[in-house]
């Protein structure tokens, strides 16, 4: 076989502690590391620029000071395509938290060529509280990096590799270049250490909310209130693993029904929320081998919700005859004790009108992120009471869209399925209108022609 070229691109932000790591181990099989700075303020840059002095495989291509988003590396492909040809690879996203356990250039080699795209497949390395307690991190991956043996149980896929071609293109939007193209069956294993010390721990948790702050259109599923909400305990880790290991047999034993219909939702070890989804049709089943199952879009989209859905766990597939068989989609159990559906059933429901305000108000909130709910009904919202009214979070999440320009026709339209009296409609309406600065009454009017129109079908 001819040999190959493979140009990896990396986008670093205040990554000192293991940079030179990354740099080292992924100039051992990239013929060049080409790295963008995305406004570093802990001497990234000036290791980048070191290394890349005294090592031509490294690049040191810009350091980039505006607002993070997810397709920068399409700066970096547009300027470096012409040097590579149809029997080339690129490293789409080589992230400086992560090591590949075997060679990308061993393993490339043996993609056959009807195959475009190349997943990897991560082990998640996480910090616990006995970790923390345990042992002094020095902030220095090199020295810490033994003392990291935790990791999730289930493993990540994500694109990392794509075979060249002159008609891939890149737009600053996209998360990767496109077409695609078929993605091998086999994937690259990699180990991925995103939380390595507790000084980290707070630089990335800093460093992410501020990116959110900045509308970066990332890091939605960085939901927690400080960097501790992601330490783990080892019981946590031990518990998730026990019902990773016999899902299907836990699963069959709970008697906690939530829901059964033509899906089963049940709790599993008090602490998850585990949804079966019936098998598919033979045709569903061909879909799903090209497509994202309603599981894995669950999960991907409870990812992007953040703390506006019960938090996510995982997904399970199982496959018979190279489809889809059965699936699961597995979450925490939700910290709303309510669902909608309660309120909109008892007229004497304590705070019953404020809990509508304060519903209208969320869904202004998921409307002006450009979040849509396709199933947005009275049992699919959870809540619980507070002072200011209530906190919400959603369910059934495989017919989110996002990235949606809604305007007030189109806001008032998503409240169609929510089948309640006049009153309550006009209060959710008010609501929302105010929080979305649109007209009061021609949102009221909107909701209940909606609604009308709804019952009459």
């Amino acid at each position: 076989m001819k040999p190959f070229k493979i140009y990896s691109l990396l986008l670093v932000k205040n990554e000192a502690d293991i940079i030179r790591e990354c740099l080292l181990a992924a100039m051992q099989w990239s013929d060049k590391v080409i790295v963008m700075d995305n406004g570093s303020k802990d001497g990234t840059w000036d290791i980048v620029q070191e290394m890349a002095a005294q090592d031509p495989h490294i690049v040191a291509f810009m350091q980039y000071t505006g607002g993070f988003r997810i397709g920068l590396r399409a700066k970096i492909f547009r300027a470096f395509r012409h040097e590579m040809t149809r029997n080339d690879w690129w490293c789409v996203r080589l992230d400086a938290d992560e090591f590949f356990s075997e060679d990308p250039r061993a393993f490339l080699a043996k993609i056959p060529k009807r195959y475009n795209t190349v997943k990897k497949l991560s082990t998640d390395y996480v910090l616990t509280k006995e970790d923390i307690e345990n042992y002094t991190f020095t902030g220095n991956f090199s020295f810490d990096r033994q003392h990291i043996t935790h990791y999730l149980p289930e493993k990540r896929k994500e694109r990392r590799f794509m075979r060249h071609s002159p008609w891939l293109v890149w737009c600053e939007k996209w998360r990767y270049p496109h077409p695609i193209g078929r993605t091998a069956k086999t994937c690259i294993a990699v180990d991925h250490y995103q939380y390595r010390s507790p000084q980290q721990m707070k630089k990335r948790f800093m460093t992410r909310q501020q990116a959110k702050k900045d509308r970066c259109g990332s890091f939605l599923h960085e939901n927690g209130n400080d960097w501790t909400d992601y330490l783990w305990s080892n019981q946590q880790l031990e518990q998730q693993t026990k019902l990773l290991q016999h899902l299907s047999q836990l699963f069959a034993q709970s008697t906690d029904i939530l829901y059964q219909k033509r899906n089963t939702i049940k709790v599993v070890e008090e602490e998850f929320v585990v949804k079966s989804f019936a098998v598919p049709s033979f045709f569903k089943r061909l879909i799903y081998t090209i497509f994202p199952s309603k599981a894995r879009r669950s999960f991907i989209y409870a990812q992007r919700l953040g703390n506006m859905t019960p938090k996510p766990v995982t997904y399970v597939e199982t496959h018979k005859g190279g489809l889809l068989h059965k699936s699961y989609y597995i979450s925490r159990l939700s910290p709303c004790t309510h669902v909608l559906k309660e309120v909109i059933k008892d007229r004497n429901f304590p705070h019953r009108d404020d809990i509508f305000a304060a519903f209208g108000c969320f869904t202004a909130q998921l409307h002006d992120h450009g979040i849509l709910h396709a199933d947005y009904s009275m049992g699919n919202v959870l809540f619980e009471p507070t002072e200011q009214g209530a906190e919400f979070q959603l369910v059934d999440l495989n017919r989110m869209r996002f990235g949606q320009r809604i305007n007030c026709k189109k806001g008032c339209q998503n409240f169609e399925r929510i089948d309640t009296d006049t009153h309550a409609l006009s209060t959710i309406a008010k609501a929302y209108a105010e929080a979305r600065g649109f007209d009061p009454e021609e949102c009221v009017r909107l909701v209940l022609k909606m609604r009308w129109r709804k019952h009459k079908k």
